[in-house]
Order: structure tokens, then C-alpha cells, then sequence
């Protein structure tokens, strides 16, 4: 029989639980508490919280032409707002203590595009020459 949670063994689960609560509430708490400029979208790609449930890192991305100083902003931002969002997922959640939150830039998805976009560059510039050995 297969066990959904095999590949978990060893990690305590209450820190997951509290990351998974944490990442379904996010957006809606944002969306209410956090003033974003009207060219910054932020989406919420995952949530980690110590085994000690004493910290929340929330890690975010941002859909935009200049993502790296958006996300700099929203960065900036969300931390500023951060002590209000503790207070509000506190207000949700039943635990004696809430975890600190902290904003982090994920940058993944910036990163893979530019590597696809490098990619379809050396395929375009190898179109047309001969195949090397190797």
C-alpha cells in the first residue's frame, strides 16, 4: 500500500501544515493589507517554516517588465507590512505562537526564462551549420 506521506518520513509535519495554511491565506491577506503599485503582480510560489515554527519565509514572485527592480519593491513592501499579516494570520490560525514572517524574492521563474531565451538564441545561431562530433 502506498503511504502519500513516504517521502516525508523524518520531518515533523506540523511545520508543513502551518506553511500550507499559511500559503492558502496569503494572497487574500495581501490583496487587503498590502498597498502594491498597480504594475507589480505578486504571486506566492511557497511558504517555509522552521521546525521550531518561530519563522515563516514566504517566497514570492513578481509578473512584470522589470522584475528584478519590482520585486526589489514588492520585497521592500511586504516586509514593511509584514508585523500586520502576522497579526492577521494570528487572528486565523489557533497556535500559542505565530511564526515571524519574512518576504524573499524568488527569482526562479526569471531565471528559466532567460535560460530558455539562451537556449533558443544557440539554437538559431547553430541552425544552418554542421553537426560536430563529439
Amino acid at each position: 500500500m502506498h503511504n502519500p506521506f513516504s517521502e516525508q518520513r523524518g520531518k515533523p509535519r506540523r511545520p508543513q501544515r502551518v506553511a500550507s495554511e499559511i500559503m492558502r491565506m496569503m494572497p487574500d491577506l495581501i490583496r487587503r493589507h498590502v498597498k502594491l503599485p498597480e504594475d507589480i503582480f505578486v504571486s506566492i510560489v511557497g511558504v517555509e517554516v522552521s521546525p521550531d515554527l518561530g519563522v515563516a519565509k514566504i517566497y514570492f514572485s513578481v509578473i512584470g517588465d522589470d522584475e528584478n527592480r519590482q520585486s526589489k519593491k514588492a520585497e521592500k513592501l511586504l516586509n514593511t507590512k509584514r508585523g500586520i499579516l502576522r497579526k492577521e494570520i494570528a487572528s486565523r490560525m489557533v497556535m500559542r505562537q505565530h511564526p515571524e514572517l519574512k518576504f524573499v524574492a524568488d527569482h526562479t521563474s526569471a531565471n528559466a526564462a532567460r535560460i530558455e531565451q539562451l537556449l533558443d538564441q544557440i539554437k538559431h545561431e547553430n541552425k544552418g551549420s554542421e553537426p560536430t562530433d563529439l
